[in-house]
């Protein structure tokens, strides 16, 4: 895996009252074989930056390099899976995981058998032939990540991959991949808006600030691996938290408050209504 490094990265996009600057000028380095998420206000740029990442979006200004290679506005060098799977119904998973590898002009035999060994791999071997609406949520996403990883890009780029899932859904395919992830030390991104998920996945949490955005934060997720889905630990969270502008000295570290804590700020509703 190689490094990816964004560079002073400026987009705007087009308004009524002129140019809306989104991004203005993101600074980010990914290093080999680590995951960083990168949370931040809803509608900051967040996706915007994977855009520019995955070379679907040309910046108005710096550059994208992997492994030092000037990559801008070229999306050969890495793997994006947006927000929503984007499996055809039509067609059966394999052949939705073998895409990819038909659009690079791959032989539909080749492309297929390399698509049943990656989903075996991710423990679809089953449902090769089954069609997308047969799947479940978090099997959907594992197919459309198998489809992101097959295509062998230097870089992965994941955008909200569960934020349709319902929670507990979520928390098995975040175990899912994080075991996946520590078996192939892929390099990549990862767009989040739930802080317990970046604690558990990330390497690195970033901290993109409001329009235009830049890097107005990150810190380190020392937390040992594996980490536990959904539990993420108390005093990495809190310092992330505090990181990010919304910590709260008064939390205590213990993961399950005590009741007179709890009394001492929550109100009885009885009373309230009384």
């Amino acid at each position: 895996m190689r490094e990816l490094e964004v560079r002073d990265v400026h987009v705007a996009r087009p308004g009524a009252r002129g140019p809306l600057p989104v991004l203005g000028g993101v600074d980010l380095r990914v290093r080999p074989g680590e995951l960083v998420c990168v949370v931040g206000p809803s509608g900051c740029g967040k996706s915007t930056l994977l855009s520019v990442v995955a070379g679907l979006l040309r910046p108005d200004r710096g550059r994208v390099l992997v492994g030092g290679l000037d990559v801008t506005g070229t999306p050969a060098r890495t793997a994006f899976m947006p927000q929503q799977d984007h499996l055809f119904a039509w067609h059966t998973v394999c052949d939705n995981v073998a895409l990819g590898l038909r659009v690079q002009g791959v032989r539909r035999r080749d492309a297929r058998a390399r698509a049943r060994d990656v989903l075996a791999e991710f423990g679809l071997e089953s449902f090769a032939d089954a069609r997308p609406d047969e799947l479940s949520g978090g099997m959907r996403q594992r197919a459309a990540l198998a489809r992101t990883v097959l295509q062998g890009r230097d870089v992965v780029l994941l955008d909200e991959p569960f934020g349709a899932l319902d929670a507990l859904t979520r928390l098995d395919a975040q175990r899912w991949l994080a075991a996946t992830w520590a078996a192939h030390g892929w390099t990549g991104l990862l767009v989040t808006h739930d802080v317990g998920e970046a604690v558990t996945l990330g390497d690195r949490v970033v901290r993109l600030s409001g329009r235009p955005a830049v890097v107005a934060h990150e810190i380190a997720v020392d937390d040992p691996r594996p980490r536990t889905p959904g539990v993420p630990d108390a005093r990495v969270t809190r310092a992330v938290l505090a990181g990010l502008g919304v910590g709260d000295e008064r939390v205590p570290d213990e993961r399950v408050p005590d009741e007179r804590a709890v009394d001492e700020r929550v109100p009885d509703e009885r009373v309230a209504l009384s």
